[in-house]
């Protein structure tokens, strides 16, 4: 969230300008107008070009593994 946004957000609730359910929507929109647009991104946007090619040419996903690190 934006400083400016999240500063007057808590201030306007605090201050009796906005009520909780207001505040409760305005807090849901800023997380969805971060989140929608990542998910849009990740759906449509898969760089092909990185992608091992299959047999047919074509790039296919591949899992990506987690290494767990131990601090010791």
């Amino acid at each position: 969230m934006s400083t400016g946004l999240t500063f007057e957000t808590i201030f306007g609730l605090s201050h009796g300008v906005i009520d909780q359910s207001q505040y409760s929507i305005l807090v849901a929109a800023v997380v969805a107008s971060a989140v929608v647009p990542t998910l849009i991104a990740n759906a449509f946007y898969l760089p092909h070009h990185l992608l091992p090619e299959t047999a047919e040419g074509e790039a296919e996903p591949q899992p990506v593994a987690v290494e767990a690190r131990r601090q010791g």
